[in-house]
């Protein structure tokens, strides 16, 4: 009995010695941990931005710039055309500038329309930081020819001097915008 147990003492510690060394082996692999930057909120800055307009994204590349060694960041240049300007000198912008890889990425895609709120001056629309928000009005149903859409009436309303509506903007305007949306919560149980 007593070699019975010594043989299979002996039999673990080796089976976990050679997982181990089997673990060991294993290629690593790129772990990313990070938190959203901060982020303006269209809602909250809508009404006091200098400027708003609408802009269709006309083109886009990725520009990927070495930090040293091996570390690299990755963020993509577009060009705006200005459709409808809301507020302030929204023709003096040509150009935008966005993060779609990282943390706090922003989604957006060649020919979608988008509204745009912020301090910033053109000709270049830098989309991080909280001096900025947009939205996606590529599910508002965005008319050209009218320049109207249901989102585009209620900012006309807010920069007119009226009120931000407490469900304004809803959520469809927003989800597409984000590269890592925030999970859905689970339903609770009553």
């Amino acid at each position: 009995m007593l070699k019975r147990s010594a043989a299979s003492r002996i039999s673990r510690s080796h089976f976990a010695g050679v997982l181990l060394l089997l673990l060991a082996c294993l290629p690593a692999t790129r772990a990313v941990a990070c938190a959203d930057p901060p982020k303006a909120v269209f809602r909250e800055i809508v009404a006091t931005a200098p400027t708003v307009f609408v802009f269709q994204l006309t083109s886009a590349f990725e520009v990927e710039r070495s930090l040293g060694g091996a570390a690299r960041t990755h963020h993509a240049v577009g060009h705006i055309k200005v459709l409808d300007a809301l507020k302030g000198n929204a023709d003096a912008f040509k150009m935008i500038t966005y993060s779609f890889r990282d943390c706090g990425s922003t989604r957006m895609s060649v020919g979608q329309i988008y509204l745009a709120a912020t301090s910033q001056e053109g000709p270049l629309l830098a989309l991080w930081g909280t001096e900025q928000a947009i939205l996606d009005l590529s599910l508002d149903f965005y008319h050209e020819a009218t320049r109207r859409s249901p989102a585009v009436d209620i900012v006309r309303r807010i920069v007119d001097g009226g009120a931000v509506p407490v469900d304004f903007p809803r959520e469809a305007l927003l989800r597409p915008l984000d590269v890592y949306p925030d999970p859905v919560p689970p339903e609770t149980r009553d």
